[in-house]
């Protein structure tokens, strides 16, 4: 089956369809290409405020589409150092350049050891194999 997702090799991916770009001990996170595919077209974006101190697995701020509404779950623990806010008020960005101006928060991290729970490209990839062909045989 070829992937028809862009999954960039040099990013680390989580099971929320989160990519994360590290650079010494900052992180700068967006929703992935399967993650807005999934998401359709996202008409309204909140996120943390600067100063903001987040842990893995809490609230990183909500998303909506014309199909779906739902909270962000942040993929790292660390403190809100940007926020981009030009996807708030353009939350398009996200669907139309998810690696790039559609990137979400910028983050000093707190826990570097939770690199390890994040997946590489090849794992992401494999991941979003096994998600579809689940959704294929639930019909």
């Amino acid at each position: 089956m070829a992937l028809k997702y862009a999954i960039p090799e040099n990013l680390f991916y989580d099971t929320h369809d989160f990519w994360v770009k590290v650079t010494g001990g900052e992180a700068i996170i967006g929703l992935s290409d399967y993650g807005q595919s999934n998401t359709g077209d996202v008409l309204y974006l909140e996120l943390p405020h600067e100063g903001e101190i987040i842990n893995r697995g809490d609230k990183l701020g909500s998303i909506e589409s014309g199909k779906w509404v739902g909270n962000l779950i942040a993929p790292l623990s660390g403190t809100i150092m940007e926020t981009n806010n030009d996807a708030v008020i353009h939350p398009r960005k996200v669907n139309a350049d998810a690696y790039g101006e559609g990137w979400m928060c910028r983050i000093k991290l707190s826990n570097s050891d939770e690199l390890k729970l994040l997946m590489t490209s090849k794992g992401y990839t494999d991941w979003i194999a096994e998600q579809e062909n689940n959704e294929e045989r639930i019909g």
